[in-house]
């Protein structure tokens, strides 16, 4: 019965998507690891041999941080829409924002379907993305992580993506709102839940993607969320190549935009100018060095640290 429910799911339209199918779905891949690239090999519940791009999708073509390929994978099959979305949990904070789904108040009540983005007390960054596939008599919820317990200091995206997998975490009534840390996902790195966004049926009106910008053999390793775009670096491990572009995430006519790349001691780049869908792409060799990126979009602007070390 449970098989027929999920295959059920999997073939429903976008009318009929309901945060509850999505919750199931999700509930139903728990213990599942990334896919068959894993140490501990295993397929999705729809037979899959990962989600969305966990074994493949890294930025040398391997396996890569997937919590947010977790959630996508979910959401897509159960007819919500996706667009703009990717490997990087930031995306979920615009994707709400841009489609008027994102949570941020003290006072919302998190429902089945709805992904809680983490940040940290320690910086301003996304760092984590569940899924909430229950919400209980006592007031709390329980949710699903992708990509959740890898070997530790593994110093590589691919060795911690393959020894990871879905795992279920409730958080308590008293810990489940918009700025608390709950003592149960990740106190010792102060993961705290910044919103909550609701999936919908309708999305981005851009149809340019980042990998396609930038063009074959690149790789999305990863983002940061300006107001009303997103800036991606993408690798192409094949030519040691990084790419940057700012993508806007529904736009809607002509913007001052930017996309910045640099290679440490090296030369640098950028595409400043008024554009409707994206800036860039900006591309530069960097083999062995590291790379500062950024971009700008209608007066906001943001410049990564020195990161990304090849």
């Amino acid at each position: 019965m449970v098989f027929a429910l999920l295959n059920l799911a999997h073939v429903t339209t976008a009318s009929a998507a309901t945060g509850t199918g999505a919750a199931a779905l999700a509930a139903a891949n728990i213990d599942k690891t990334a896919g068959t690239c894993a140490n501990s090999p295993t397929h999705n519940s729809l037979g899959g041999a990962q989600f969305e791009t966990s074994c493949s999708g890294g930025g040398s073509g391997g396996p890569e941080y997937w919590c947010a390929d977790f959630v996508q994978w979910v959401w897509q099959n159960s007819g919500f829409s996706t667009g703009g979305l990717d490997a990087d949990a930031a995306g979920f904070y615009a994707y709400g924002r841009d489609n008027g789904t994102l949570h941020t108040s003290a006072s919302y009540q998190p429902q089945p379907g709805d992904a809680v983005v983490y940040g940290s007390v320690n910086d301003t960054e996304i760092h984590h993305v569940a899924i909430v596939t229950s919400v209980n008599a006592d007031g709390s919820i329980t949710t699903a992580n992708g990509d959740w317990g890898g070997t530790p200091g593994t110093g590589s995206m691919a060795d911690f993506a393959v020894s990871s997998r879905v795992a279920a975490l409730t958080i308590s009534a008293g810990q489940k709102s918009v700025g608390s840390v709950p003592g149960t996902v990740d106190p010792a790195d102060g993961y705290t839940i910044v919103g909550y966004t609701t999936p919908t049926t309708t999305g981005s009106t851009n149809p340019n993607t980042p990998t396609a910008i930038c063009g074959t053999g690149f790789k999305v390793i990863d983002s940061h969320a300006l107001g009303g775009a997103v800036v991606y670096l993408l690798y192409n491990g094949s030519t040691a190549q990084n790419c940057v572009t700012t993508v806007a995430t529904d736009p809607g006519g002509k913007v001052a935009m930017d996309a910045t790349l640099a290679a440490q001691g090296g030369s640098s780049a950028g595409n400043p100018g008024s554009f409707t869908y994206y800036a860039g792409p900006v591309t530069l060799g960097a083999a062995n060095v590291c790379v500062q990126w950024g971009g700008s979009y209608a007066g906001t602007s943001w410049t990564s640290g020195w990161s990304h070390c090849g």
